[in-house]
C-alpha cells in the first residue's frame, strides 16, 4: 500500500508541475514557432500503405 501511494504523490506532483510550466510552452509556443518540420513535412513524398484499401 505504500508503494502505490508514494507512486501515486509522485504522479501527482509531476502532473502538478507540468501543469504549472503550461503557460511557459505555450508562450515559447508563440514566440518560437517550429516550422522547420512543417516545411520537411510538405516537401517529402507521401508514403505509400502497407495495407490495400477495399
Amino acid at each position: 500500500m505504500t508503494i502505490i501511494a508514494t507512486v501515486g504523490a509522485y504522479a501527482g506532483l509531476a502532473l502538478l508541475a507540468l501543469m504549472s510550466l503550461t503557460p511557459l510552452l505555450l508562450d515559447l509556443d508563440q514566440r518560437f514557432p517550429v516550422t522547420r518540420h512543417a516545411k520537411i513535412a510538405r516537401q517529402a513524398p507521401p508514403v505509400a500503405s502497407r495495407f490495400a484499401s477495399a
